[in-house]
């Protein structure tokens, strides 16, 4: 391959002047030369690195040395072992600080495009669905026994169809285990159908991979809020096992003035309503923007803000942050696409309060100058204000992207919840102070990404199976009902 060798093969994305005025898919994907041609680059290290980089430790090396041999069907049943979602982190996960940034490439050029490439053997194993799952079948096959111990069903209730719910969902009902997943939304997905915009990752790649589990016997259950419609007691009583994945659902805001100005959204509000608008069915009007979006954080949320807004009319987005660029927990591709598509960027500006017109509706932000201090706990320079260098912007939308909070009291469980309203486990495998409830993701994590979020569903699901083949967790069962 030579020189080559050091140069990752470029991803076909739309043109900026397009892609800004549509929410299509930006980045298109590899075609198969181009995937052969990024997987003929991997080396092949006998000491990968790429899996310890991934949180989830996904067998990178196995499934491209299958990619470069053109079985990609087989790639992708590799990939499944340990990866529920992969067409999903295919699209977003953070290559760059995970598996890409620890390939050895990188110590002379570009580090293998490991994203696209699995991104195109999940597509192609989704779109050739019966073919794959015949060679899963004839692979892997199913045994009831396998959970249960002594071949009897067992039943096992996912709370919560986010990332990490989906992923215990995927590994467990490949065990055997009949698998009911409660969902308070209509759909599922979570953050992948409500919160990262179409653009960026659609809605049909997540309702495929949604399709795939119910055809391996998964029953989804929309609508159903546990802790208000059906209790936790009720399902640790009617199922062997529960599974929490509900998430981080709480928008922080700033704490400043005028934040309950009309126009003033939480960053999951906005893309929630945006991506929703875009369901003819679901009869609900896109947020009306105006001409100036303000977009108050820097991290791939406040990116996916900002790009929503110009879509959806706004003549200038700007993005203010309190930190540098340097310190942007953004990935790069995003905040590339941003300025490509015409967002602009302030740094080391913060908001001190929002202002109203006579109807109530936010029609400035007030800002102040930052500079860096020493850094806090986070390892960042920690920012501090400029005395006297208070500014205003004019603006008819602003848009809050500064983070999440998990909530897990929403359950009406004080048995699980810890400081902070996060779920309570003992270790990696998700065992909570409950016997027989297991939990994963946001929920118990704060914040995460995707990946993390699958890490751990498998991680529980895998506990689970443990679990539930324990000689004592019949007595148990019997003790409870």
């Amino acid at each position: 391959m030579g020189e080559n060798r050091w140069i990752r093969t470029p991803m076909r994305t739309l043109p900026p002047e397009q892609s800004r005025h549509t929410f299509d898919e930006v980045a298109l994907g590899y075609d198969e030369k181009e995937v052969l041609d990024e997987s003929y680059r991997c080396i092949q290290c006998l000491n990968p690195l790429c899996i310890d980089g991934c949180p989830n430790h996904n067998p990178i090396p196995d499934f491209i040395a299958l990619v470069q041999e053109g079985r990609y069907l087989e790639a992708a049943l590799v990939d499944y072992t340990n990866n529920a979602l992969p067409s999903c982190t295919g699209r977003v996960c953070a290559w760059e600080r995970q598996c890409e940034g620890w390939c050895v490439l990188n110590a002379r050029g570009d580090g293998v495009r490991i994203g696209a490439i699995e991104r195109f053997i999940a597509d192609y194993a989704l779109r050739h669905r019966e073919e794959f799952e015949a060679l899963r079948a004839e692979r892997q096959g199913r045994s009831a026994e396998s959970a249960g111990g002594r071949g009897e069903r067992r039943r096992v209730a996912v709370v919560g169809a986010g990332p990490a719910g989906l992923s215990a969902a995927h590994f467990l009902v490949r065990e055997g285990i009949d698998v009911t997943v409660f969902e308070a939304q209509e759909r599922a997905g979570g953050l992948l159908a409500d919160g990262i915009p179409q653009f960026v990752l659609p809605m049909g790649t997540v309702e495929e991979e949604v399709a795939r589990l119910r055809e391996e016997g998964v029953d989804f259950r929309f609508g159903v809020t546990v802790g208000r419609d059906v209790a936790l007691e009720e399902l640790e009583s009617e199922y062997d096992a529960v599974f929490l994945g509900v998430g981080a659902q709480v928008a922080r805001g700033l704490g400043v003035p005028g934040e309950d100005l009309a126009g003033v959204w939480s960053a999951q509000a906005f893309l929630h309503r945006a991506k929703l608008a875009l369901d003819p069915g679901a009869g609900v009007e896109a947020p009306r923007v105006g001409r100036r979006v303000l977009v108050v954080g820097a991290g791939n949320t406040a990116m996916d803000a900002a790009r929503t807004a110009l879509r959806l009319g706004a003549e200038q987005v700007r993005v203010v942050y309190r930190r540098t660029q340097a310190e942007s927990p953004s990935r790069p591709v995003e905040v590339e696409h941003a300025q490509q598509e015409g967002v602009e960027f302030e740094y080391l500006v913060n908001p001190v309060a929002f202002l109203g017109d006579e109807d109530a509706r936010v029609r400035a932000a007030r800002l102040v100058r930052m500079r860096l201090g020493e850094p806090d706990r986070s390892g960042r320079p920690r920012p501090e204000p400029i005395p006297g260098s208070e500014f205003e912007l004019p603006c008819e939308t602003v848009v809050l992207a500064v983070g999440y909070e998990a909530d897990a009291s929403v359950l009406g469980e004080p048995r699980l919840v810890e400081r902070h309203g996060r779920i309570a486990v003992r270790d990696a495998s998700g065992r909570t102070p409950v016997e027989g409830v297991f939990a994963g993701g946001d929920a118990v994590l704060g914040p995460a990404t995707v990946v993390e979020a699958v890490r751990d569903g498998r991680l529980a699901a895998r506990a689970i199976v443990e679990w539930l083949k324990e000689p004592s967790h019949s007595l148990r069962k019997a003790v409870r009902t």
